[in-house]
């Protein structure tokens, strides 16, 4: 498989400048309060199309309004609101509010970037890449994605800290006694003479590390939840499954797509197109989505994974849709009732 180009990853808010920087700040505010109306939405919109660094900078925010999506209600709406019975609170409380909640929040949050600096190996946004390990077995990593290699004589061990990765165990005399295993967040997989990928879905900030989802395409995969080994599973070919660290949940068919984006493709079978662009977006910075009416629409085919531009374009040849590129980092798909 040949490797593909990075795609340039989205700006750092540090990065713009003060003025785009300090536009965003406000709009976090207001938006976050809770008490948002159409005329600001409206204003929003207009500011965030009007210049490439006001995307650039609302972008550099994602970590506060991921973190804020992902908190319990309550506690959400006490930072922001400083509870419901009283006014709207002004924008510099709700910043010295956010200030206070995000100095351990994003510390933790930002502990999967950190480990994933530190790792053996790492993928950009974008990008994908494919190794030899010493066995002789191939691993592929997905976008974003990240992993360390630990072959210490006794075990070929590698750790998934981010995203997904394909591995194809070798079948060598000399490595045969050594056990192939992979840890995650929750748990561990042993393989059994195999092809399998393993990806690590989102968890949340409050420390639930999420589920890992795993797809078998040959031999087999012994699944070993962390929190109770006696809960094990045998994954055989042709099925997947997901975990968490308590119990696997029960196994399905192997989708057609789940081992695809090893080869560089995204193969899509009588699919909505909303979920469809959901996992388009992970292969590129910034924002991609599309409006309610589009995402209904349903789309089949095989997408090469190296030129996402491609794909939009495609789409909107094929589609009643009309692709809006507000900017590099911000599309949008929508439906168009005139094609």
């Amino acid at each position: 498989m040949t490797m593909h180009r990075p795609l340039q990853a989205a700006t750092p808010l540090l990065c713009v400048d003060d003025a785009a920087r300090e536009q965003a700040l406000d709009w976090f505010v207001t938006l976050s309060s809770g008490e948002v109306s159409a005329s600001e939405r409206a204003d929003f919109a207009r500011w965030l199309a009007a210049c490439p660094s006001h995307c650039q900078a609302w972008d550099g925010l994602r970590g506060f309004r991921e973190m804020l999506q992902g908190m319990p209600g309550s506690a959400a709406g006490a930072a922001l609101r400083g509870g419901a019975t009283r006014p709207r609170v002004g924008r510099r409380q709700v910043l010295g509010a956010l200030a206070a909640l995000a100095c351990g929040a994003v510390l933790y949050s930002r502990r999967d970037d950190l480990l994933q600096l530190a790792a053996d190996e790492r993928t950009a946004v974008g990008q994908q890449r494919t190794l030899h390990l010493p066995d002789g077995s191939r691993l592929v990593l997905d976008t974003a994605s990240a992993v360390d290699i630990r072959f210490d004589g006794e075990v070929r061990r590698l750790i998934l800290r981010r995203g997904a990765i394909m591995v194809q165990t070798a079948h060598s005399a000399q490595w045969s006694g050594q056990p192939f295993v992979v840890d995650t967040a929750v748990g561990s997989l042993r393989a059994l003479g195999t092809r399998f990928t393993v990806r690590q879905l989102p968890g949340n900030w409050w420390g639930n590390p999420g589920r890992v989802a795993v797809a078998v395409t040959a031999g087999a995969v012994r699944i070993s939840p962390a929190r109770d080994p006696d809960a094990s599973l045998v994954l055989g070919a042709g099925r997947q499954a997901s975990f968490d660290a308590a119990a696997v949940a029960t196994p399905t068919s192997l989708d057609i797509n789940a081992q695809a984006w090893a080869d560089g493709l995204l193969i899509v079978r009588d699919r909505p197109l909303g979920e469809f662009i959901s996992e388009l977006a992970r292969y590129r910075s910034g924002r991609l989505d599309c409006d309610a009416t589009a995402a209904r629409l349903r789309v089949t085919g095989v997408f090469p994974l190296d030129d996402s531009e491609r794909i939009l374009d495609a789409l909107e040849s094929a589609l009643p849709i009309k692709v809006r590129r507000h900017t590099r980092y911000w599309v949008t798909l929508v439906a168009d009732s005139k094609k």
